[in-house]
């Protein structure tokens, strides 16, 4: 193969593999199965081309197909493969049996966040005996404007960065108390901060309430967020808010800690 042919080769083969990624990354939570003419539409690709890299995807596992309806949805070795980047992730590791610990001996959810642009992606959800129905799946992306740990992960970014997300982000309403105001989420962000936690209140669930401690790397960045999850009539009590706050402050420490991370 000559030099030309080898780098049109490298060229062809990038393509194939960023369309073969784009095309992985349209299933998510609200388009768990999909036709191919349905990734084709999303992706403005041709539907021959989408068969061929869906096929392919099909023969390696990352994807499978219902025969009887023709849709794909996500293969199990997506998730060994999902397993191998957590077990290599220490923030999971070091967060996952602090937050196991944390909801058994409260009584409470537990969750840990990462940033992912505008949102925050869950990447442990633990319950107690009594607060399944707060369970979180692996992977849920919720917005970081009107989310526990999206708030703490905001209030200790740089502030520039802190504002380019606000200013991207679909300020909704997802309940009606949910602030969509800018400068009164930025006022949130400084109490956030003065606290060093994050109270949330019927802001992202109607009845829900939600305490958020931010976790740092050892260069003092932000990386990550701790929560805890309960009925907005227990967590707004202001001693269980207290004994909450002090238990998750003190998690996000020790995680933060174990990271490298030592307070000036």
């Amino acid at each position: 193969m000559t030099q030309p042919e080898e780098s049109q080769h490298k060229v062809s083969n990038t393509k194939s593999v960023s369309k073969t990624l784009a095309i992985l990354s349209t299933f998510n939570e609200t388009a768990p199965m999909q036709r191919t003419s349905d990734i084709a539409m999303k992706l403005d690709m041709n539907i021959s081309t989408v068969s061929r890299h869906l096929n392919t995807m099909l023969d390696w596992g990352f994807l499978e197909r219902d025969d009887s309806t023709g849709f794909y949805y996500p293969g199990l070795e997506i998730v060994a493969l999902a397993g191998a980047a957590l077990q290599n992730n220490d923030v999971f590791r070091h967060a996952f049996p602090e937050l196991q610990r944390l909801s058994y001996k409260y009584d409470v959810h537990g969750h840990m966040g990462i940033p992912r642009k505008t949102e925050v992606a869950h990447l442990i959800s633990s319950s107690s005996e009594r607060t399944m129905e707060l369970f979180i799946p692996m992977g849920h992306r919720q917005p970081m404007y009107c989310s526990a740990m999206g708030r703490a992960l905001l209030a200790y970014m740089a502030p520039a960065r802190a504002e380019d997300i606000l200013k991207n982000s679909n300020l909704q309403k997802r309940t009606p108390d949910t602030l969509t105001d800018r400068w009164e989420i930025r006022q949130e962000l400084i109490r956030t901060k003065q606290r060093g936690y994050c109270l949330l209140l019927n802001e992202l669930t109607e009845g829900k309430g939600s305490i958020a401690a931010p976790v740092f790397d050892r260069h003092r960045n932000v990386i990550a967020a701790i929560s805890v999850s309960a009925g907005v009539h227990s967590i707004s009590q202001p001693q269980r808010e207290r004994e909450l706050a002090k238990a998750v402050m003190h998690v996000a420490s020790k995680i933060s800690g174990k990271l490298g991370y030592y307070p000036r």
